[in-house]
């Protein structure tokens, strides 16, 4: 069985130097990045998760995600 692990992440916009850029982050683990695009500051995180996880293994426990598990359905209503 595969393990894939599954992150909760805040998304959020920030000026830099002038500019706009995509900040990515989890406050579980305190890792954070970010990039000039949202694929950038998402693939620069995974990056930087996954140098954090090398050096603090046990970390990835809180992650893990069994592939067998049914996908989290979620929806949006208005009342």
């Amino acid at each position: 069985m595969h393990e894939k692990l599954g992150i909760n992440i805040v998304i959020r916009t920030e000026k830099m130097n002038g500019k706009s850029v995509f900040i990515v982050n989890n406050e579980e683990v305190g890792v954070a990045d970010f990039g000039d695009t949202l694929e950038d500051a998402i693939e620069n995180f995974k990056k930087s998760l996954a140098l954090y996880l090398e050096v603090y293994p046990e970390k990835k426990d809180l992650f893990i995600k069994e592939e067998t598990q049914t996908p989290l359905m979620v929806s949006r209503i208005l009342i």
